[in-house]
């Protein structure tokens, strides 16, 4: 998130990203941490926003996506942004997750191979798949699914087309069934799924910027 981060501070803005526990450090301790630690850890850093007096924009990227939109029927967000966020899987051996909820078995996935133009330098996500991991990922998606229709912050759903994780179908369901009465849909032809490193990632920040800026003024 660092470079939509750097181009939303040039823009003007404060951002915070909070390293969700489990991330950003070693893959073991993926194994360790759960939703409930991801949610707990989101809610902190949206409570220390408000708590400052500031107007709260969330956005958030495939599981950070679904964070958002659970955190906005308890907070009150000034908006709301989605990018590529798993409502669907391409692998429909999700639903078999439960079934290894909790497991420490981690599984070695082949170096991945960036694309011309994508930020290989800042990807800092684990190659290898916890898979127990994967259980918490899909309660998220259930729990998100069921928030949708509470959210009433203005909401960006943006979603790349050919995201080979994310079923791209996922866009349109987050869309659909948002309760905002403020939301709109952009779709990315060329970015792969982590779209904020992708060729298009200065197309995902300036769209969150408009989506921010639209709705300071629906407040104003």
């Amino acid at each position: 998130m660092r470079l939509v981060a750097d181009d939303l501070v040039a823009a003007g803005y404060g951002v915070a990203a909070p390293l969700l526990p489990g991330h950003g450090t070693h893959i073991e301790h993926m194994t360790s941490a759960g939703w409930r630690e991801w949610v707990r850890a989101s809610a902190e850093a949206a409570d220390d926003v408000i708590g400052s007096g500031a107007r709260l924009h969330v956005g958030g990227l495939s599981m950070g996506g679904l964070l958002g939109i659970l955190l906005a029927t308890a907070f009150d967000f000034a908006s709301l942004t989605t990018i590529n966020a798993p409502l669907r899987t391409s692998d429909p051996r999700i639903h078999l997750s439960m079934l290894v909820h909790g497991s420490a078995r981690v599984v070695a996935e082949p170096e991945r191979e960036h694309p011309p133009g994508f930020a290989a330098d800042y990807d800092h996500g684990y190659r290898d798949s916890p898979v127990g991991s994967v259980g918490d990922l899909y309660l998220l998606m259930r729990a998100a699914r069921k928030a949708l229709p509470k959210i009433s912050a203005p909401t960006l759903v943006i979603q790349s087309r050919v995201d080979q994780t994310v079923h791209p179908k996922s866009g349109s369901m987050i869309y659909d069934r948002a309760g905002s009465a403020f939301k709109r849909l952009v779709w990315l032809e060329e970015s792969s799924h982590v779209a904020t490193l992708d060729t298009e990632r200065h197309r995902v920040s300036s769209e969150m910027i408009r989506h921010i800026q639209d709705a300071d003024r629906l407040r104003t």
